[in-house]
This record gives structure tokens, C-alpha cells and sequence, in this order.
């Protein structure tokens, strides 16, 4: 069984370079975009809430990529059809190292979940 990291700084310390930078590189937009969120681990991995801590989104650092799911991303508008992702609820926005963040595209999609009650 794998070890669960016990806190956020853990978690991204423990990825390789490349996702590494994404994820700092999220969680930095995260932040900026939802100033009241709260940050903690979940389900092994870090997510991110609204203030009063209920779950909005998650970051996923695999082997090749950086997953950004949005817990209630079935709800979200996405015209361009950015997120992945055929579940009830869930959507996930899947970035490779060396790619460019969509930043604009995830502060719209932050903004829509901060208003999700």
C-alpha cells in the first residue's frame, strides 16, 4: 500500500521536477483565485474548498501529467470543451509538463465553483 503524504508541501516535495513546477504553478492560481479556500489532503491527494471547507476541486500529480478535477465539473460551463471526464459529477483538466496552463480558462472555471452552494 502506498504511503499517503501528510500534508500539501509533502505531496508536491515528493513528485518529480516537471510535475512538481505544475503543481506549484496550480496551487499559486488556486490560491489567487479563491483567496478564502481552504487547503488540506483528501483522498491522498490535495484539495481545495470553499470557506467553509466543503470540497471544490483537487490537484493529481501523476507520472506524466497534472490533474486539476473539479469535483462538481459536470455543472460547469466549458465551451471549448476543455474538461475530461464522462462521470456523474466529476471533470478533470489534464496539463502535461511544458505545456501552457490555461489560466484564464481555470480562474472562469474556479469562479463558477466558488459559487456553488
Amino acid at each position: 500500500m502506498a504511503k499517503k503524504s501528510p500534508t500539501v508541501e509533502q505531496y508536491i516535495a515528493e513528485r518529480t521536477a516537471p510535475i512538481r513546477t505544475v503543481l506549484e504553478a496550480l496551487r499559486l492560481l488556486l490560491k489567487s483565485t479563491l483567496p478564502g479556500s481552504t487547503e488540506g489532503m483528501k483522498w491522498g491527494a490535495p484539495i481545495y474548498g470553499d470557506p467553509d471547507g466543503r470540497p471544490l476541486v483537487y490537484l493529481y500529480g501523476g507520472k506524466d501529467h497534472v490533474n486539476l478535477g473539479f469535483l462538481r465539473g459536470a455543472e460547469l460551463d466549458d465551451p471549448d470543451e476543455l474538461l475530461g471526464g464522462s462521470g456523474k459529477s466529476t471533470r478533470t483538466l489534464k496539463i502535461y509538463p511544458g505545456d501552457d496552463i490555461p489560466q484564464e480558462a481555470i480562474r472562469i472555471f474556479l469562479n463558477q465553483c466558488a459559487e456553488f452552494k
